[in-house]
């Protein structure tokens, strides 16, 4: 909660109308979802919010925030007051860098809150699921499911953190020098960097470049200064920070006894010294090293064994993240929310091993952000098909054709195809589908592939 006082000594404020000793509780970016007495924040991300003010206030908002340049400044003032002329109407020069300053002004307000704070290029959002579903248990926990990872969605998440005990929160760059000012913003208590992939290597130029500003998520730390690394990445297994910080290493080697039964992901590890048995809703071991991170912060935490198995028990896959639809007869896996050479690989490794399919079909998009090593990283993802069963292989978007040229080497059959547009792949699709068919698909979120799912559950409904 802020008030209308606190935010001008922040953010140069005009206030234009409204009781200025209100308080603010409830604050929304949305285009389209508005809700009553909420306080709206039209942003520009993707596109200018401003046109959706009036819109907010017609479903009750108490309030808004306009930038000065706004094109319709005097026409969206007129009819807000005419619709409630007790509206609060808070003039900024930009609404983007007001969010930014009450974000960080809350969270310095609440500094007392331990923040944990993820990165590592996939896995972000399973990792702070997991260790929320763990510290849930005993702490009241925020965390945020949505992707909500950019400087900008991290300083609207941050205004509500003072209705919680502790935050985990991911954070995310797609280019440089985007971290540190999210450093700044979280001051986290904890970081954890689970691994250096290939996501935006085409923006950030190197792995090692994508290293350096995956760790700048570490500058601004408070307290204990304690940062969680990923033993098994080779980038991190050397990784050198200044006396200050205490670094704990953990490792899928820690867990023994892996096994996937059906969509339980069962395996064994050691909490407290002493060994214990695990069953996550999951596919696929890289999930294993997810709950290991989270088990050693919960036994950082001094959170009860029985709570750290109860948490691990209840993780729930966030969507669009291989999610496993069953059907009619037919097994969809949904892990079109983003896409990296490590995340595509392991989605087609865990696809691979789920037993009494029929055929096994992967529709694959491309995925961007890889500049000059797209080539290269594409015709990577086919030669993973050299230890997979896949019998068919469907692509779409200009790099993938990449996969189709490495993957035809090793599917042995005539269903390997490159569309150039969407709607064919879907019509190839829907052709070739029948009862028994294992279909996953996976690509950049920009390629929308959750389309094609959409068609492929209307069909066999």
């Amino acid at each position: 909660m802020l008030t209308i006082n606190e935010i001008k000594k922040v953010v140069h404020v005009k206030v234009i109308n409204g009781n200025e000793n209100a308080k603010l509780k409830d604050f929304n970016i949305s285009c389209n979802n508005h809700f009553k007495n909420e306080f709206y924040l039209p942003v520009s991300l993707h596109k200018d919010r401003h046109q959706y003010i009036i819109d907010a206030v017609k479903m009750g908002a108490i309030g808004f925030m306009i930038s000065s340049s706004c094109e319709n400044y005097q026409k969206i003032i007129n009819e807000s007051k005419e619709i409630n002329p007790k509206i609060i109407i808070l003039e900024v020069e930009n609404v983007n860098d007001a969010l930014y300053k009450m974000g960080e002004y809350n969270r310095q307000k609440n500094i007392h809150i331990p923040i944990i704070a993820v990165t590592g290029s996939v896995g972000k959002t399973s990792t702070c699921e997991m260790i929320s579903s763990i510290l849930k248990q005993e702490i009241l926990t925020f965390s945020d499911t949505r992707n909500n990872n950019t400087k900008l969605l991290l300083s609207l998440l941050l205004l509500d953190i003072d209705k919680y005990n502790l935050a985990v929160l991911e954070a995310g760059i797609a280019s440089k020098n985007k971290m540190e000012p999210i450093s700044k913003l979280l001051k986290p208590s904890i970081v954890v960097i689970n691994n250096i992939g290939t996501a935006h290597i085409g923006n950030l130029g190197s792995k090692k470049n994508i290293l350096k500003e995956k760790v700048s998520l570490t500058k601004y730390m408070k307290d204990d200064k304690i940062v969680f690394l990923n033993n098994n990445d080779s980038l991190l297994q050397n990784l050198l920070l200044d006396k200050q910080y205490k670094i704990i290493k953990y490792s899928i080697d820690e867990a023994y006894n892996i096994e996937q039964n059906n969509n339980i992901l069962k395996f064994n590890a050691q909490v407290y010294g002493k060994p214990v048995d695990f069953a996550m809703n999951a596919y696929g071991n890289h999930n294993v090293s997810n709950a290991i991170c989270a088990i050693r912060i919960a036994e950082l935490l001094h959170i009860n064994v029985e709570n750290i198995v109860k948490g691990i028990e209840e993780y729930k896959n966030v969507s669009r993240r291989f999610n496993v639809i069953k059907k009619n007869g037919f097994t969809i896996i949904d892990d079109t929310y983003n896409a990296s050479l490590a995340s595509m690989q392991a989605g087609l490794k865990s696809a691979n091993n789920i037993p009494n399919c029929k055929r096994k079909i992967a529709v694959l998009g491309e995925m961007l952000d890889l500049g000059d090593f797209s080539q290269e990283l594409h015709s990577q993802v086919g030669e993973t098909f050299a230890s997979l069963d896949f019998d068919i292989l469907l692509t779409q978007g200009e790099n993938a054709k990449y996969i189709c040229e490495s993957g035809r080497k090793y599917i042995k059959t005539n269903e390997v195809m490159h569309f150039k547009n969407q709607d064919d792949l879907i019509n190839k699709l829907l052709n070739i589908l029948s009862k028994g068919d294992l279909i996953y698909l996976k690509a950049s979120k920009k390629m929308q592939f959750d389309t094609i799912v959409h068609k492929l559950l209307e069909t066999i409904l």
